[in-house]
């Protein structure tokens, strides 16, 4: 999925090529670690540390200049979450799972899950976490064991669970290694969290 700097593909004449500035600063101050999207992984921001009001500016640029990029409206949606304004985080990221984003939909997913000004829907939660998952996304397979194992959005089922934390293990996700041997020492309800 990571071609070069553009994660989504190379874009159309009509999408225009981000400006190097817009582009490095969005990336550079907004990239999630556990995004396949983002272009250098080297230089990623956890969450806690994302500087709101400096990456909302920078990609709101960046998304001005190559609007079909996907990346940087999942970038855009993290810093508006870092800040609090959800419903402004849901949007970017429903733009960007729209464009393709399995990261944007595991996002979307903790959205609805902690409901913190937003809607609390454990079912729309575990839906966007499956199709997470479904993308190939490790976070999102996780996420989605998670539900499966704790019961969010529907009933427990610690097979389907222990199937996806394989999947998300398999792809270096450490805490799905972690996650698996609680579910096989305890069963389904290991408590385990995606957030």
């Amino acid at each position: 999925m990571l071609v070069g700097s553009i994660s989504c593909g190379a874009s159309s004449a009509h999408d225009g090529d981000p400006g190097v500035g817009a582009a490095q600063s969005c990336d550079h101050l907004a990239s999630a670690p556990w995004d396949p999207d983002a272009p250098d992984a080297q230089r990623t921001v956890n969450f806690r540390d994302l500087r709101a009001g400096a990456a909302i500016a920078a990609c709101q640029a960046a998304i001005a200049e190559a609007p079909r990029l996907r990346r940087f409206h999942f970038q855009l949606g993290r810093a508006y979450d870092r800040q609090g304004a959800n419903q402004d985080a849901f949007e970017a990221y429903r733009r960007a799972a729209e464009l393709g984003s399995g990261a944007a939909k595991v996002n979307i997913g903790i959205l609805y899950q902690q409901g913190r000004r937003f809607e609390k829907s454990d079912a729309k939660a575990r839906a966007w976490f499956r199709d997470a998952a479904e993308t190939g996304i490790p976070e999102g397979m996780y996420c989605y064991a998670v539900a499966l194992d704790n019961g969010i959005g529907g009933s427990p089922d610690a097979a389907a669970a222990r199937t996806w934390y394989v999947k998300a293990a398999a792809r270096g996700t450490t805490k799905a290694r972690d996650a698996l041997v609680r579910l096989e020492l305890d069963g389904a309800g290991t408590g385990t969290r995606c957030d």
